[in-house]
């Protein structure tokens, strides 16, 4: 997963009204460094916003899920109860890699 450029701004918060789907910790690559982040996600209708932590309201970045195709990857079996996924866009999705939701 990549995350936004900073210098276009943050996306908008996501309505109070919009309940979440999931929420939980996940740990996202970053696009440069290509090191592993701890992030805050929230899965809200077709869209996956991550935040710096459970108590942020703004989040730090959206990723759109429409056309975009989700796959599981094979866990470490000496790490159980854990979960692999990447997130590849489809030919809907931005190709740019700043994400933008609203």
């Amino acid at each position: 997963m990549v995350m936004g450029d900073v210098s276009r701004g943050r996306p908008a918060s996501p309505s109070l009204q919009e309940s979440a789907l999931k929420g939980g910790w996940l740990k996202k690559q970053r696009s440069i460094m290509k090191n592993w982040q701890l992030r805050w996600f929230v899965l809200r209708s077709d869209q996956l916003f991550f935040y710096k932590d459970e108590e942020e309201t703004k989040p730090q970045g959206c990723i759109p899920l429409q056309g975009c195709q989700v796959t599981e990857l094979t866990a470490n079996p000496d790490e159980p109860g854990r979960h692999l996924f990447e997130i590849l866009p489809g030919t809907t999705s931005p190709s740019h890699p700043f994400f933008s939701c609203t």
